[in-house]
């Protein structure tokens, strides 16, 4: 039967009809296939129990995998209320889908990973892609992707998007199968007659002189060349700004060097601070960076964002000819959707991406809280970033 693909949307504020409707929309492209996996990514107004039995009641017992998120991208473009969901479907006898769900993200993130490769190893679970969806507001991806890259076999792709809400960073929640759980990893394996082709790419100029973090820990960066690291962005903030509210009005972030510039992309990635302990002047950075990284400013681009994406959509067919992908998973951070464009993210940044592929290319995604992608062969946590992949048939 090859492999047919569906996605289906829905804004209906009641969570189990939202849940069914999406899965009706995303199923009818099967012809009446039985789904081999179901991805969901519904906003954190949703009951999201409610939300996910409504998709099963539809779906049966399909493989599922996905997360909340700020909001959901499909051929919609970005829809970031309180109520939407996205469904894709999958039928197919030549791709081969796994789900994982592992607890206590939060609490020991290495516990957590080694827990997930020690499943993935019993069941003899083997593809080309591993998609990861953690918990958006606790733990730490660089311990997760550390752990991954160690113990995954070579050639195994690592990507994914972290778990957001309504931008309360109160509780993310992470789908696998019938489970809607929170603090924890939820995790999906891909392999056989499938080829994943994953690019990354933000839009930041630096700033300034480079510098070195020399003063961190518990993820919280405490000084930067022997400063704290809040006097350190203050001195590019106007005169009494003593919030981040005034730091993320200003785009400002931090840039960490990872050696991509041969790939064709910026040799390095951005890191967002999302809280301020003013008495220390020490500034929290989910996944945390270390002691001796070398660091400089960076100021996002919002012109920048949009050509640097369109042009990394643009690397992913080659190699490819004229061939479409089945499906692009689009994970977008929370930040490049309105925080940035107000209500043009779709116009300025969504359509572009997409018109880079044929119209009837199947397409979900969602605005997640970090992203998880390989840069020059090492696997990352980036923040204000663009991860697109896409699955052709292989």
């Amino acid at each position: 039967m090859a492999t047919r693909v569906g996605v289906g949307r829905s804004t209906n504020r009641s969570s189990a009809t939202a849940g069914s409707e999406a899965a009706r929309q995303a199923i009818a492209p099967l012809e009446g296939r039985t789904p081999s996996l179901v991805l969901v990514f519904g906003t954190a107004g949703h009951d999201q129990t409610a939300l996910l039995q409504g998709v099963r009641d539809v779906t049966g017992n399909a493989a599922l995998s996905g997360c909340s998120g700020e909001g959901i991208i499909t051929r919609y473009g970005s829809e970031e209320t309180s109520h939407v969901v996205a469904v894709a479907a999958i039928a197919s006898d030549e791709i081969v889908f796994e789900t994982f769900f592992v607890g206590g993200f939060g609490d020991d993130s290495r516990a957590c990973a080694n827990a997930l490769v020690d499943e993935i190893r019993k069941r003899g679970a083997t593809g080309s892609l591993l998609l990861v969806f953690p918990d958006g507001i606790s733990g730490n991806c660089s311990e997760l992707v550390e752990v991954l890259d160690a113990a995954l076999p070579p050639g195994t792709v690592v990507a994914g998007g972290t778990a957001g809400d309504l931008l309360s960073f109160e509780r993310t929640w992470q789908y696998c199968d019938d489970r809607v759980e929170s603090g924890g990893l939820a995790a999906l394996m891909i392999g056989g007659a499938v080829r994943p082709e994953v690019v990354v790419s933000h839009g930041c100029d630096l700033i300034g002189a480079e510098r070195v973090v020399t003063r961190a820990a518990n993820g919280f960066v405490e000084e930067i060349d022997g400063e704290p690291a809040w006097s350190f962005f203050k001195a590019y903030l106007p005169d009494g700004a003593d919030s981040l509210d005034a730091l993320h009005v200003a785009h400002l972030l931090l840039a960490e060097r990872i050696g991509g510039r041969d790939e064709g992309i910026d040799d390095f990635t951005v890191r967002v601070p999302v809280k301020l302990d003013k008495e220390r002047g020490a500034l929290f950075f989910p996944a945390g960076i270390r002691e001796g990284t070398r660091v400089q400013l960076a100021r996002r681009n919002a012109e920048k964002v949009c050509t640097r994406a369109v042009e990394a959509a643009r690397r992913v067919g080659h190699g490819h000819g004229d061939a479409q992908p089945l499906l692009v998973l689009d994970l977008e951070c929370a930040g490049r959707g309105s925080l940035l464009f107000a209500a043009e993210t779709t116009s300025r940044l969504i359509k572009p991406i997409q018109g880079v592929f044929a119209q009837d290319v199947p397409w979900i995604g969602l605005h997640t809280y970090g992203e998880i992608a390989a840069v020059a062969g090492r696997t990352w946590f980036h923040n204000y970033t663009s991860i697109v992949c896409a699955f052709y048939h292989g």
